[in-house]
């Protein structure tokens, strides 16, 4: 796929009401999505493009999928480690592996809290501070969006 196209995607999900789009085509596979609840997260894995429509009433879906944590959430002793990108998260290093971390463990900052595949790219994510998960916010291989809150450590 060559840049051009790929920004015309970018501009044709953007003008649609298109919430996530998923496309392979030859050596190309391009995941681009919007700001979408987690009740309308599209599937992770497909064969084919998978093309999911964004709802009329966002709060609604969003209220229905269970509380959402936002930064604000938090209380003043907690921190919450954030998404550098838009991508998808793995919360361990392989499906048999054990998590990176779970609640009650002890992170020192630097540690690895998980992974974000972004463009065929996998990325560590290190803890910016020391302290004890006390929640992981999001479940393994789901799409995550730029700042959303993924761990939070006291």
């Amino acid at each position: 796929m060559e840049y051009q196209e790929l920004l015309d995607l970018i501009d044709k999900l953007d003008q649609s009401s298109l919430a996530y789009v998923d496309f392979k085509q030859a050596d190309s596979h391009v995941v681009l999505s919007k700001d979408v609840p987690q009740a309308v997260q599209p599937p992770i894995h497909s064969d084919g493009p998978v093309f999911v429509e964004q709802p009329e009433d966002v709060n609604t879906v969003a209220n229905q999928s269970g509380p959402r944590v936002e930064e604000g959430d938090l209380t003043s002793e907690d921190e919450a480690i954030v998404a550098p990108m838009i991508g998808v998260v793995y919360l361990q290093e392989s499906p048999d592996a054990k998590p990176y971390v779970q609640v009650g463990d002890y992170v020192n900052q630097g540690d690895v809290v998980c992974i974000i595949e972004a463009m065929k790219l996998m990325n560590e994510i290190h803890s910016p501070v020391s302290g004890i998960v006390t929640d992981v916010l999001v479940s393994n291989e789901s799409v995550v969006e730029y700042n959303q809150p993924l761990i939070r450590v006291k």
